[in-house]
Formats: C-alpha cells, sequence, structure tokens
C-alpha cells in the first residue's frame, strides 16, 4: 500500500503545477483557450452552415465577410484559423489581431484567447500583467474559462506578482459558474491552504462536484482523498471506485495508480493482466511513466539442497 499512497502524492502534486506533463489532462494545469465554439472544427462549421460552404478556405473567407460586418464572433473565430492556419497561412499576429478587436467590443472569449497569446508571447510581446488584465475582463464578461485563465496564472506567478488569494476568487467564480476544471483548481487550492484556509473535507467536496460535471481529474482526485484519508474516510476500495471513474474517462494518471493498486492487490483484488492493461491505457493517455515496462518481481530466495551445518 506504501506505494500506491506515494504515487498518489505524486500525481497531486503534479496536478498542483501548471503546465506539470505527468498529470495526463489538462483540467488542472495548462492554460485554456478554446470555449464553445473556439476550436477550428467547430468554427468551420459555424462558417460554413447554411451556406453551401465546405472547405476550410470557404469557411475563412465566410468568416471575413461576417468580420468585416461587424459581427465579432467571426472575427474571433477567424482570429483562431489564422492562429492554427486553417484554411489561411498562419499568422500569430494577425489572430491577436482579430482578438483584440473582437474583445474591444465586449466579446468575452475573445479577451481569453487575447490574453492567452499575450501570457504566452504568441505573435505579440508576452505581458503576463495584461495577460491578467485581459482574462479578468473574460471573466467579468461571462467566459469561465476566462476566470479559470487568471487564476492559473495568479497562481503559478508567471509574469506577475504571484497571488493566490485572487486566484482563489478568479477559480471560485469560474466554479460557481460551472466550469468543472475551476472546481479542480479550487479544490487543490483549498487542499493546500494556498490562498485560502487549509480544509480538506471542502477540498474533498470540489473535487467530488468537478467529477460530477465532468472533470476527470476531478475523480481522479476523490480517490487521493480516499487513499490518504483527507476528507474522506480512508479506504482504498472507494478509492478504486473514483481511480476507475477518472480513468474511464480519459484521465492517464488515474489509470496508472489503479494498476498500481490491482498490481499490488490494494483495495482491489490482485490482477497483474488488469494492471497491464491500464498500464497500457495511462501510456496512451500521455502518462509517460506508465509507458516504461513493469518492474519485474524479484524470484523468491532459493531452497538450500542440504541441512545447514550444526555448530
Amino acid at each position: 500500500m506504501t506505494s500506491v499512497r506515494v504515487a498518489a502524492l505524486l500525481v497531486a502534486a503534479c496536478a498542483a503545477i501548471p503546465g506539470c506533463k505527468g498529470k495526463g489532462q489538462a483540467g488542472s494545469g495548462g492554460a485554456v483557450a478554446v470555449t464553445g465554439g473556439d476550436a477550428g472544427a467547430a468554427a468551420v462549421a459555424g462558417a460554413t452552415a447554411g451556406t453551401g460552404a465546405g472547405s476550410a478556405g470557404d469557411a475563412a473567407a465566410a468568416l471575413d465577410a461576417r468580420c468585416a460586418a461587424k459581427d465579432w464572433e467571426a472575427c474571433r473565430n477567424l482570429g483562431v484559423f489564422y492562429a492554427e492556419g486553417t484554411g489561411v497561412t498562419a499568422d500569430a499576429t494577425r489572430a491577436a489581431a482579430l482578438y483584440g478587436m473582437a474583445c474591444d467590443h465586449d466579446n468575452g472569449a475573445a479577451c481569453n484567447n487575447l490574453g492567452l497569446v499575450i501570457a504566452e508571447g504568441h505573435g505579440v510581446a508576452a505581458d503576463g500583467a495584461r495577460a491578467a488584465e485581459l482574462y479578468g475582463r473574460a471573466c467579468d464578461l461571462g467566459s469561465l474559462l476566462g476566470c479559470r485563465n487568471r487564476g492559473l496564472l495568479l497562481s503559478s506567478g508567471k509574469g506577475v506578482t504571484r497571488d493566490p488569494a485572487a486566484a482563489v476568487i478568479a477559480f471560485r467564480k469560474g466554479c460557481d459558474g460551472g466550469l468543472p476544471l475551476a472546481c479542480t483548481n479550487l479544490g487543490l487550492a483549498t487542499s493546500a491552504g494556498d490562498g485560502v484556509d487549509r480544509d480538506d473535507a471542502a477540498a474533498a467536496r470540489l473535487f467530488q462536484k468537478a467529477c460530477d460535471r465532468g472533470d476527470p481529474v476531478g475523480c481522479r482526485y476523490v480517490g487521493v482523498a480516499y487513499l490518504e484519508g483527507r476528507g474522506l474516510p480512508r479506504g482504498a476500495k472507494a478509492a478504486a471506485v473514483w481511480l476507475d471513474l477518472a480513468c474511464q474517462h480519459g484521465d492517464g494518471a488515474g489509470c496508472a495508480v489503479l494498476a498500481q493498486m490491482y498490481g499490488q492487490g490494494a483495495g482491489v483484488p490482485r490482477d497483474d493482466a488488469r494492471a497491464a492493461t491500464l498500464r497500457q491505457r495511462a501510456c496512451q493517455q500521455g502518462e509517460q511513466a506508465a509507458c516504461d515496462p513493469a518492474p519485474t518481481p524479484a524470484p523468491p530466495p532459493a531452497t538450500p539442497t542440504t541441512p545447514p551445518a550444526t555448530p
């Protein structure tokens, strides 16, 4: 059980760090630009709906025409096209200008997009303080991802003065608005006592709320809470239920911890084949450590062929 406990702790520590690659899920770490129609494919569908146009180039032309007619959501989607090189030559500077135009006309999602490119310096000079301001504006205009991204930036202190208390306010606004990823982030801050009083029971409730709303990372953290007895009664069987839920919904780290439990028979019947399947799934879902072969158990000590000499 000890190694399962250590694995759970490592998973917990990783997901608390923005940009950590071991968490297998963007749900609790990196800033997110997309919201609703931000993705290129969704923008193509929106641009070509009812027009008969089918190619990405046709979609970009349609968006350009609508943007010229002051359809600010079309300007934002055209910005996504330029950012991704969908139907147009990729141009990060043009994308930022289009996001800025839409943001200036109170398109909250565009303010979130612009905050992201300014935070990362894509097509414009990086400016953490300006990015935080734009995320805040996005949040005020109803972009829940803007709320979360502001929280992530202020929590990390990347390019800005770290402000965990303000980050908690942003995460809470996103969570209360219905964004499960923000509930997970708020749970992590509450569990760590970062910007808010530490409260393991409240953190566990936030993780469950995130899980119930569709964030598998939240499901994983409920499992970790059961494994650690933090805010919930310690219990490996209950932990396995939540880790399985996380794994089934795409959280590679949850699969990896569950694989260790099956490999050790901790809270579940020992099942090496099931453990191997879970490790493979974790690897496929981006959990790099799970891609390494499982350690081979040490052979039992040899049985002496002759009795020891009598002194």
